[in-house]
């Protein structure tokens, strides 16, 4: 007799399934953090070993009774403590380019400026994320990348709501004011 009321636990293909939808978001968030190619890809891949360990363990959101999203978070969740240890041990942070959080996503730029500006544009988001403090652009990467709302931040960096929303409030306003005093366009534009 079949017990149709037992959890759908993930098969290897249906894991298999997830690494391939999740693996490119999760290498891009990663990489806002580790300036190091290679480091980042092996981040994200322990964090594929530590979810298939807990499919072997049944854990949840592995269990059957997670959904798609709460795996995506605790896939998220497992990225950015594996990266926040990286560079824990490091001791230097350094942010590059945010391209390669769309690299293999397929997508076109959303701004189809000249050439000229876009290289000044490039530059100045990278010298403004380089200036901000790394749990910041974090929260950044969190929410303008990956689409996350401010709840699921909080559970994915361990802090309250509340201080999900402040933080993420303040990391905003500073790469506005960062981005703007660097920005020799809008400087011109100022002046006029």
């Amino acid at each position: 007799m079949n017990d149709t009321s037992a959890p759908k636990l993930l098969t290897p293909g249906t894991f298999a399934n997830l690494l391939n939808r999740f693996q490119w978001p999760l290498y891009g968030f990663v990489r806002g953090f580790i300036s190091d190619n290679e480091q980042a890809r092996d981040l994200v891949q322990d964090v594929f070993v530590d979810a298939w360990r807990a499919v072997q363990r049944a854990a949840a959101p592995f269990d059957g009774q997670g959904d798609e999203e709460a795996i995506r978070r605790w896939l998220f969740n497992a990225a950015y403590w594996r990266a926040v240890s990286a560079l824990r041990r490091r001791r230097l942070i350094r942010w590059e380019s945010l391209e390669a959080t769309t690299e293999h996503a397929g997508e076109t730029p959303l701004l189809t400026l000249p050439f000229e500006d876009t290289v000044l544009e490039a530059e100045v988001l990278r010298a403004t994320f380089a200036a901000l403090p790394p749990e910041s652009v974090a929260l950044l990467l969190l929410s303008i990348v990956h689409g996350f709302t401010t709840a699921e931040i909080a559970e994915i960096t361990g802090i309250s709501h509340e201080a999900a929303k402040k933080r993420l409030a303040r990391a905003k306003q500073w790469l506005r004011a960062d981005y703007l005093a660097r920005n020799p366009q809008t400087q011109e534009t100022s002046s006029r």
